[in-house]
């Protein structure tokens, strides 16, 4: 991968930097904070959530738009409106080349058809719909509630929740297996990992993160690496993303990096990934196989989502 992508939400703009040297290549202005991005199938486009001002639970003037951008031309190609659905946060494609978005403020996932540019699905999940992931075959979406301890269930093909799994000490981030056997979901108010098995929608193992506050709120992420070797969860008050080896789901280290690490990224070197450091404006890059930062690069204010983009 070549490009990457960012979004520097406190300075309302989505930025590019060359994937090998970190050299800024341009920015986009946005007319409100962007939150996430969902990169199209195909590799042309970028989707990001306009999710408005303020923070989840203090929104002030949420927005209910998704912008388009081009990546080749790096320029901003129209908007999606998702009319009163506001709040919009996470994204994701499914296999059917839908895009669906979670809206925090009306407790509801959206499908959007991308090529009409209109919502043609909306799924009321019962809670406020922070983050979701989908499974490969585009038949399920897993959603955290983010006030509550439920994980949601969806069928994306009967439009409605068909079950949920409760979550101990509340579900943030979530990521899935590429084969799609396990889901692992961080807690919100401990140091801990959550493992589903999604044959059975059972929660079926819980892990500590050794080294994380005890008894702290505070916004966690998972990601796993695209070999699958990997599996990377920050702690945004800590300043610490731990690194777990799967499949045996063995720590292996806590690295320590800037002020409220958020969103991953990942490069097509093994081993290597990107952290954002949202209070520091700052980009780490770490070695995963020694567990340590090995560089560091400057960003926009309130960097939360970074992707590479683009083939070598």
């Amino acid at each position: 991968m070549n490009n990457i992508i960012l979004t520097a939400k406190n300075d309302r703009r989505v930025e590019f930097y060359d994937g090998a040297t970190h050299q800024k290549l341009c920015a986009l202005d946005m007319p409100a904070p962007v939150h996430e991005l969902a990169l199209s199938p195909d590799g042309a486009r970028a989707y990001g959530s306009v999710f408005g001002g303020g923070v989840f639970g203090r929104n002030k003037d949420p927005d209910h738009r998704v912008v388009v951008i081009d990546l080749a031309a790096r320029a901003i190609d129209g908007y999606i409106d998702a009319g009163a659905y506001l709040a919009p946060h996470g994204l994701m494609f499914s296999a059917d080349g839908l895009l669906w978005v979670t809206a925090e403020l009306n407790n509801a996932i959206l499908g959007i058809d991308v090529a009409r540019r209109k919502v043609v699905a909306a799924i009321d999940i019962g809670g406020a719909a922070h983050w979701l992931t989908l499974s490969s075959d585009g038949r399920r979406a897993y959603v955290s509630h983010k006030q509550t301890s439920c994980l949601g269930i969806i069928d994306l093909l009967a439009r409605r929740v068909v079950g949920q799994v409760d979550i101990p000490n509340r579900c943030e981030g979530l990521a899935l297996s590429s084969d799609g056997m396990r889901l692992y979901v961080a807690s919100h108010s401990a140091p801990e990992l959550n493992v589903i098995d999604t044959r059975s929608d059972k929660l079926i193992k819980r892990q500590r993160v050794e080294g994380g506050s005890e008894d702290r709120n505070q916004l966690r992420r998972v990601r796993i690496s695209p070999d699958q070797r990997w599996l990377l969860f920050s702690s945004h008050a800590d300043g610490n993303v731990a690194v777990f080896r799967l499949p045996d789901l063995q720590q292996t280290a806590l690295i320590k990096v800037g002020k409220a690490p958020m969103g991953f990224g990942f490069p097509g070197q093994p081993d290597r990934a990107l952290v954002c450091n949202h209070d520091d404006g700052v980009v780490s890059q770490l070695d995963l196989a020694s567990g340590q930062v090995s560089s560091d690069f400057a960003t926009g204010s309130g960097c939360e989502f970074v992707e590479y983009y683009g083939t070598t």
